[in-house]
C-alpha cells in the first residue's frame, strides 16, 4: 500500500491543522474497525455454515443411511403377505384377467435349446488319457511341456507336469505351436519348434527367438452326447429320453421368459397409491445384508488383488449413494409384493410354507436345504416367494399368448 504525503494549508494554524489529523485518524480508526467487524461476521459465518454442514452431512447420513438387518421375516405375516397391509387398497392393480402377450417375444426357439444344451455338454467334458482317436483342428487337449531356447529351460516354458490345457486352432500358443500336435494322440511326447515373434512382450528377452517345446499329450476332451442313457443318468428328475429333456429345456425358458413378461406388464400397468413404509425400508436392509454376506464371501478372492479392499471398492461406489440406490430397488421390490399379494386377495387364495416346501421339492431342492432355508430366512420370507409363484400361476392361466 502507498503511504499517503502530509499536505499542510499555509493558510491554517499550526494547532488547527493538528486538531484535523487527529479527526482524521480517529475517522480511519472507527472505518477501521468497522471493516474488522465485517470481517470477523463473515469468518463466524463460514465457521458456522462448514460446521453446520459437516453437522448436517452427518445428519442426513444418519437418516439415509441403511442400516443391514437379517431379519428376512420381519413385517411379512405367516402367509407371505405384508403383515397389516391389504394390497387391494394400496395399489391401482392392473387388469390381470385380459392380457395378451405376443409368442414371438416370448417363446424359445430350437437353436437356442440345442445351444443350451451343448453349453452342459461341454461342462461335463472329460480328459480321456486312454483313447487312440489323433488330435484334430477344434480338439481341446491337455499337455504338459518344457520349452527351451539354445538347450536352456526359460521362465515361463514348464508347465511343471500340471497340465495346460489347449484348444487346436484357438491362436492361444505361438506359432504353429497347435498345428504340430495335430495327428499325434494320448501319451505321445512330441517336439514343437516355433519362433517366437519380433515383438514378444510377454517375455521381450525372447522376442525373434527359435525355441524347442518336449510336448507330452496326456489326453483328448471327450464331450458326452444327448443320449436317452445320458438323460437317464444325469437328468432323471426332468426327463427320461434326450427329446423329453429338450422338450423341458423349452418349455422352461418359454415360462421363465413369459414370466418376465407378464411380471414387467403388471409392474408397467399398476400405480402405488401408498408404500408400506415400515416394510419398504426392512426391504432395503435385508437386500444390504445379501450384498454384504456376498462380500464377506468374496473376500478371500479379492485379497489376493488389495489388502484393502473396502465393500465401497466392492460395490463400485460411495455406501451413500448405494443405499439411495438401494432404497430406489427396495420402492420396486415392495410394488411386486404388493401386486401379487392384491392378486391372491381378488382371488381369495392363500399360501402355505407346506405349499413352498413342495414346489422346492418338485424342483430338485432336498429336504435338508428347505429346512436350512427356514431357519435363515423365517416362514414369512420364504412363504411370500410363494405368494409371487401363486400369483403367476394364476396370471398365466388367465392369458393369451398369440
Amino acid at each position: 500500500m502507498k503511504q499517503e504525503k502530509q499536505k499542510t494549508d499555509p493558510s491554517m494554524s499550526l494547532s488547527k491543522q493538528r486538531k484535523l489529523e487527529r479527526k482524521k485518524a480517529i475517522e480511519r480508526q472507527k472505518r477501521q474497525k468497522k471493516i474488522n467487524a465485517v470481517i470477523s461476521v463473515c469468518v463466524a459465518v463460514a465457521l458456522v455454515v462448514a460446521v453446520g454442514s459437516y453437522v448436517g452431512y452427518k445428519v442426513y447420513r444418519n437418516v439415509t443411511k441403511v442400516v443391514a438387518s437379517d431379519n428376512y421375516s420381519k413385517y411379512l405375516a405367516d402367509n407371505g403377505f405384508i403383515d397389516g397391509v391389504t394390497a387391494t387398497s394400496a395399489i391401482d392393480l392392473a387388469d390381470y384377467k385380459n392380457i395378451t402377450v405376443p409368442l414371438s417375444e416370448v417363446e424359445y426357439s430350437d437353436e437356442s435349446v440345442e445351444n443350451d444344451i451343448q453349453t452342459q455338454l461341454e461342462s461335463n467334458k472329460t480328459l480321456d488319457k486312454e483313447t487312440t482317436a489323433a488330435i484334430a483342428d477344434g480338439d481341446e487337449v491337455n499337455i504338459d511341456y518344457v520349452g527351451t531356447v539354445d538347450g536352456v529351460e526359460f521362465e515361463g516354458g514348464n508347465t511343471q507336469g500340471n497340465g495346460s490345457d489347449l484348444t487346436i486352432g484357438s491362436g492361444d500358443y505361438i506359432d504353429d505351436f497347435e498345428d504340430q500336435l495335430i495327428g499325434h494322440k494320448a501319451g505321445d511326447e512330441v517336439t514343437v519348434e516355433v519362433t517366437f515373434p519380433e515383438e514378444y512382450s510377454q517375455n521381450p528377452d525372447l522376442a525373434g527367438k527359435d525355441a524347442v517345446f518336449q510336448v507330452t499329450v496326456n489326453g483328448i476332451y471327450v464331450v458326452p452326447e444327448l443320449t436317452d442313457e445320458y438323460v437317464k443318468e444325469n437328468f432323471s428328475n426332468y426327463a427320461s429320453t434326450a427329446d423329453e429333456y429338450r422338450k423341458y429345456i423349452k418349455d422352461k425358458n418359454y415360462n421363465t421368459n413369459l414370466d418376465k413378461w407378464i411380471n414387467d406388464y403388471l409392474v408397467k400397468e399398476t400405480t402405488v397409491n401408498s408404500y408400506p413404509e415400515d416394510y419398504t425400508a426392512q426391504v432395503a436392509a435385508t437386500n444390504k445384508s445379501l450384498d454384504y454376506a456376498y462380500f464377506e464371501q468374496m473376500q478371500t478372492y479379492l485379497a489376493s488383488y488389495s489388502s484393502d479392499y473396502s465393500f465401497e471398492k466392492f460395490i463400485g461406489m460411495s455406501e451413500a449413494k448405494y443405499d439411495k440406490q438401494l432404497k430406489a430397488t427396495a420402492k420396486e421390490n415392495t410394488k411386486e409384493d404388493l401386486i401379487y399379494q392384491a392378486i391372491l386377495e381378488t382371488e381369495g387364495v392363500t399360501v402355505s410354507l407346506d405349499d413352498y416346501k413342495q414346489y422346492l421339492l418338485d424342483n430338485g431342492t432336498s429336504e435338508e436345504d428347505f429346512e436350512s432355508q427356514v431357519e435363515t430366512y423365517g416362514t414369512g420370507y420364504l412363504v411370500n416367494n410363494m405368494v409371487k409363484i401363486k400369483a403367476l400361476e394364476i396370471v398365466k392361466g388367465l392369458t393369451t399368448v398369440q
